[in-house]
This record gives structure tokens, C-alpha cells and sequence, in this order.
């Protein structure tokens, strides 16, 4: 077990009390038209000294110091804010409004008093019901109890959509998609990885594509880098995705820019040359 930078607590405090995090957004792609569906909110801490922190820097520090639920709460109100901002921006090309994701530790989620919490931010903020998501993994959510489902059913009366987050990393089982109330799956990198020249990979991901559509539920492929690997899930009939090939995660002003102009992935639905980038949009 790694040793946890204690002197970090009180600049995260500090950073907490302070407002010195901010976020990046990265877009979520509709894999059949290349369009920017939604982006997924992600934590960094501009540290004074350390300059821009990722969150394998500090969440466990922030677990250990017991300031995790005040840190999602942050990202959560913040995320709020920044989904308001969006208001005046163009719909996506299918008529709909973009979607915010959010992650969500299990130490937040399990906190009494979660749900009533969540429904005073999308009430007081007006946030349209599925505008805002919640990613939530099988380790946080417990996958295997009846209280898991009967939590996120809580909060899809809230008014806010579910992903089940990392999809095959933990007690990861096909059935686990029948059994919980949620909108997506989002397929962890590590299978993504392998898709188009792997045919285990290859396996596993149509299978869970299959049991998800049969059950209405949507699959985003996370950390998809390669045109070959785009073009794969395509053909698999994955619903989204996210990854370099698309962009990083960018700041909220160019997040929105990106939004305004409803740019994707250009290689939508065609098997891409290999004389063709690897990449269409680098971090910023």
C-alpha cells in the first residue's frame, strides 16, 4: 500500500475552503454520428507549489483525511454551475441537450441524507431530468446487495441519469446489468485496449453490448486512442465513447466551444485508412 502524503490535508482543506480545484471536461461521443453528446467532469488541483495536480495525486489522501464527500459535494455544485452555463448553447444534433457526468465515491453515495441532497441542487439549479449523471462504480455501490438498487432507484426518482462506471475491474458480472436501474455502462479502457485485434476483447465487449441493448442500456467505451479501435466498437454497436481520439480533457471555456460546434469523431461508421491521425484533438 502506498504511503499517503499527509502534508497534502491542509492545502486540500485549504484548496477546499479556498476554491483552488477546478475542473476539465472530456466529450463523450456518439460513435454513429461523431457528435458531442455530453462531457464527463474531471477534479484537478491547482496546487501552489506542485503545480496542476491529477486525482491519483490526492483522492486517497482526501479518503484518508475523511474529506472525500465534501470533495464530491464540490464537484457536484460545480458541475451544477457549469451545466447552467450551457443553457444558451445549441442542442445536439438530434434535438437533445447535452448531458453532464459525474463521478461519485461510494463514501458520498452511502452518505445519509445523499439523495435529498442531490434534489435540492437540481432543484435549486432547474437542471432538467437526465442532464445530469452520476458515474458510479460496483466497489463504491456495493453491486451485489439489494440496497444498491434500491439507492440508485432513489436517485433516478431525483431526476438524474446512472452510469456503472469501469465496467469489468471489480465484481464485474454480465448479470450485474439486468440487475441495477441504470442508463449506461461505461466499459472500462482495459478491454477497449484490446478491441479489433484481439478476439477475446472482441468477445467480451459484443456480449456486454448484446445484454446491455436487450436491457435498454447504453455503452460508452472509455480511453479509446486509436482510429482502429473507434472503428471496432462501431462495428460492435457501441452507443459512446471517450478517449484521445476525440480529445482530452479540455477547460470549461473550450469544453463549451466544443459543445458549440457539436464536433466529434469524423470517422463515424467507416473503417479509417491507416494513413489517417491517430488523433483528432491533443490536451489542452
Amino acid at each position: 500500500m502506498p504511503t499517503l502524503d499527509l502534508d497534502l490535508v491542509p492545502a486540500l482543506r485549504n484548496a477546499l475552503d479556498n476554491d483552488a480545484l477546478v475542473l476539465h471536461f472530456q466529450p463523450e461521443v456518439d460513435l454513429s454520428t461523431g457528435a458531442v453528446v455530453g462531457m464527463e467532469a474531471l477534479l484537478r488541483w491547482q496546487h501552489p507549489q506542485r503545480g496542476l495536480l491529477w486525482p491519483a495525486d490526492f483522492l486517497a489522501v482526501a479518503d484518508g483525511a475523511g474529506l472525500l464527500p465534501e470533495l464530491g459535494w464540490w464537484v457536484l455544485e460545480r458541475c451544477a454551475a457549469e451545466l447552467d452555463n450551457w443553457r444558451p448553447l445549441p442542442p445536439a444534433a438530434d434535438g437533445s441537450r447535452r448531458q453532464m457526468w459525474v463521478n461519485v465515491s461510494g463514501s458520498q453515495l452511502l452518505q445519509s441524507g445523499f439523495a435529498d441532497r442531490l434534489r435540492r441542487l437540481v432543484t435549486d439549479y432547474a437542471i432538467a431530468p437526465g442532464l445530469l449523471g452520476l458515474e458510479v462504480t460496483e466497489e463504491g455501490l456495493a453491486a451485489g446487495s439489494r440496497y444498491a438498487a434500491e439507492l440508485l432507484e432513489e436517485l433516478r426518482q431525483v431526476g438524474v441519469a446512472l452510469a456503472l462506471d469501469d465496467f469489468g475491474t471489480w465484481y464485474s458480472s454480465l448479470g450485474t446489468i439486468g440487475e441495477l436501474p441504470i442508463d449506461a455502462v461505461k466499459l472500462d479502457q482495459s478491454f477497449v485496449r484490446g478491441v479489433g485485434s484481439d478476439l477475446e476483447n472482441d468477445t467480451i465487449v459484443s456480449s456486454v453490448i448484446e445484454l446491455a441493448h436487450a436491457h435498454g442500456v447504453r455503452v460508452v467505451a472509455e480511453g479509446v486512442e486509436s482510429w482502429a479501435e473507434g472503428a471496432r466498437l462501431c462495428e460492435l454497436g457501441c452507443d459512446r465513447a471517450l478517449g484521445y481520439l476525440f480529445s482530452g480533457p479540455q477547460r470549461a471555456e473550450a469544453a463549451r466551444l466544443m459543445l458549440a460546434h457539436g464536433t466529434g469523431w469524423q470517422g463515424a461508421g467507416r473503417v479509417p485508412s491507416a494513413r489517417e491521425p491517430r488523433t483528432l484533438h491533443r490536451q489542452s
